[in-house]
């Protein structure tokens, strides 16, 4: 049933989430997102892009004014002339058109022959587009002046379809109310006649998107100079002297031949006339520049078309799946299933845009916010959700059972809760048991209370330090600890984290020795056992009772090594396999040999030795070397001068003492068949 819930939960968190992004994507709310990101693709395809040879760009730039005043004493605004001469010269050119995005609204300053010059050369040539204006839909167009409306060719809207925050992505394809086409299709429209409309795609908003060149520079820009230089040149020299003119003049005069069946577009490029519009790729490109675009994305072909609404709505769609998938994904317990399926998240995002800013160079326009936001908004959701419902179970285990078992073991239970169940599997790992020396006379002197402050004490502080090592603490028998590592959680370096703990552990206990003291009237120290090697690991008990705990051989060696420390008056011994799988794993502590013995219940002995710092090793050398040359004799039966060795040794060291009285009892009681091999009696 709580599945079955849970998974209906999940269903209608899906249909919402994506009735919910949909609806944003229908209704526009994420079209200033989805517009910037659109500039961004602009902004970074235009290097893709080179504009068509075809158009040329004509600007009026404060070089040209410099010039003219100069040399003719023209003010602003210039004579109507000067553009005559212009058109001139494009006429001699046989250039396709000549569009002027600039409006002649009011008759000349310099009276009305000005004009008639400027519609007279207008009219000679035929192919010229005057510009008009539409302040907004309703309202009456801004026009050119009769004369030079009479002239033209054609007139062309310079009125741009800009979005919500005035950037002119898009320009009019279809004509306005009084039939003028932009001023980009009327220039085509007066070289070639006709135009395939239905050939040019349509944006969902209207229009036609632009795809527009990186800067106007491209387009290889004359100024105003240039062609007025070149067309006062024409005119005042003789045909035969043309050529000796044209030497003299160098860079000055710009061979009209050139401009032959090229689309001229004429504007403003000056400080205070400056024509500006804002575009993806800027806030500050020239007006012009939209015509020109337009033009050359019709010339190449170069379309941009949005996709069917249908695909966004399937991508949407994907996304909210997939999103929801990989969140549902994640186990709550490991942060680093967390982290590395976030990252995957954010790889998949990255790369959608990259396939998105493909598709754009290929002319195809993929929504990206709308997918993004619904493929992280549904792996959020389903990393909440799977918080809200599977978060309070798992924060009450942990606060349930933090008390009796280590972190890792709580961590592993809740991302496989499956072992809950009972049963066991073979590990390789490294048991710890530890006791306290003489606890039970300890113990009878101490009130209750007294005595469970101590244990309290006592037992959180060596926990804290087998926990820190990445230890398990199986169980507490008192005031005994009994703890591994190897599980539940597979460690390489098992015995070198046991070793480590174990030392830290008697570093703590020594700092604490005055505060124990102080309420036990005596010594307080503990012994500790490690054995490394194969046991069997897992809940043991009952159906409706059970622990996280260890079994085997490997465990009853590491009780028994925490007892035999009695034996030679050590504190931490540690079996040879927990040494050599400590030092392979890159334990820095030394190892003192001490002896070769059989534990209770076995005839084949095990070597056992004493971990040490770097210190306590140091400071032992000397009495270190008497006893292992004591040790050999007593290895070879010589127990007499083993005594007598071991003798010599006692005031410096505990296991030379002990070894004295099991010399003497080996006297007077020699063994029959001695093998080197000390045999425990007790456990």
């Amino acid at each position: 049933m709580k599945k079955v819930k849970k998974i209906r939960q999940q269903i209608i968190s899906l249909f919402a989430l994506f009735a919910v992004i949909s609806a944003l994507a229908l209704t526009g709310a994420l079209n200033w997102a989805e517009n910037k990101a659109y500039d961004t693709r602009m902004a970074l395809s235009s290097v893709h892009f080179s504009p068509s040879e075809e158009i040329s760009l004509v600007l009026l730039d404060q070089e040209s004014l410099d010039w003219a005043k100069s040399e003719f004493g023209w003010g602003w605004p210039w004579p109507r002339e000067a553009y005559a001469k212009m058109v001139d010269y494009f006429n001699r050119a046989g250039a396709a058109s000549f569009a002027f995005d600039m409006i002649y609204s009011e008759p000349s300053v310099y009276g009305e022959q000005d004009d008639e010059k400027f519609a007279e050369s207008s009219k000679n040539f035929g192919r010229v587009i005057q510009t008009v204006f539409y302040e907004n839909k309703e309202s009456e167009p801004t026009l050119p002046i009769l004369a030079l409306r009479d002239s033209a060719a054609l007139l062309g809207n310079v009125s741009s379809s800009l979005d919500s925050d005035r950037v002119a992505r898009r320009n009019p394809v279809e004509p306005s109310r009084n039939g003028e086409y932009g001023l980009s299709i009327s220039s085509y429209l007066v070289k070639n006649g006709t135009l395939d409309f239905d050939s040019i795609p349509r944006a969902r908003q209207g229009g036609m998107y632009i795809r527009y060149a990186k800067d106007l520079n491209q387009f290889v820009p004359y100024s105003a100079k240039q062609i007025l230089q070149s067309e006062i040149l024409i005119e005042e020299t003789e045909t035969n002297a043309l050529q000796e003119a044209r030497s003299e003049q160098g860079e000055n005069f710009i061979p009209p031949e050139q401009f032959k069946d090229s689309y001229i577009f004429f504007g403003l490029y000056a400080p205070g006339l400056f024509d500006i519009c804002a575009t993806p790729l800027s806030a500050t490109y020239p007006g012009v520049g939209v015509h020109l675009c337009q033009l050359d994305t019709i010339l190449q072909e170069n379309y941009l078309r949005d996709v069917p609404i249908f695909v966004t709505i399937l991508l949407v769609l994907l996304c909210v799946f997939g999103g929801f998938l990989l969140g549902s994904s994640i186990s709550q317990a490991r942060i680093v299933s967390l982290v590395v399926k976030t990252i995957f998240a954010f790889a998949v995002c990255v790369t959608y845009i990259v396939i998105s800013y493909a598709v754009f160079v290929a002319g195809y326009i993929l929504p990206v916010v709308t997918v993004v936001l619904a493929f992280l908004l549904s792996y959020i959701t389903a990393i909440f959700e799977g918080y809200m419902t599977e978060g309070h179970q798992k924060r009450y285990l942990k606060a349930a059972f933090k008390q009796y078992l280590s972190p890792a073991v709580i961590e592993n239970l809740i991302a496989n809760p499956e072992k809950l169940n009972l049963g066991g599997e073979e590990r390789e790992i490294t048991a710890y048991f530890s006791d306290v020396q003489g606890f039970t006379s300890i113990s009878e002197k101490l009130t209750p209370k007294e005595l469970t402050d101590l244990l309290n004490n006592y037992l959180s502080a060596m926990t804290d330090i087998i926990l820190a090592h990445g230890g398990t603490i199986d169980k507490y028998e008192g005031d005994a600890i009994i703890a591994f590592w190897g599980a539940p959680t597979k460690q390489e370096d098992h015995a070198k984290r046991a070793v480590d703990a174990a030392l830290a552990c008697q570093k703590k206990l020594r700092e604490m020795q005055d505060e124990l003291t102080k309420v036990t009237g005596k010594s307080f120290v503990q012994r500790i056992g490690l054995n490394t090697g194969t046991a069997v690991v897992g809940n043991m008990g009952s159906r409706s009772r059970f622990d996280y705990t260890m079994m085997g051989d490997t465990v009853n060696l590491a009780s028994r090594l925490e007892g035999i420390n009695k034996q030679f008056g050590t504190y931490t011994m540690c079996s040879k396999a927990t040494m050599e799988s400590a030092l392979s794993h890159g334990c820095e502590y030394k190892f003192r040999p001490i002896s070769n013995i059989a534990v209770v219940g076995k005839k084949e002995g095990v070597q056992v030795f004493v971990p040490m710092t770097n210190e306590e090793f140091d400071e032992s050398t000397e009495s270190r070397k008497v006893y292992d040359e004591a040790y050999s004799l007593f290895v070879k039966g010589d127990f007499a001068g083993a005594k007598a060795k071991f003798s010599s040794n006692s005031e410096n060291d505990a296991p030379s003492v002990k070894f004295i009285d099991k010399c003497e009892k080996l006297i007077q009681n020699p063994p029959e068949n001695w093998d080197g091999i000390l045999r425990a009696t007790e456990k």
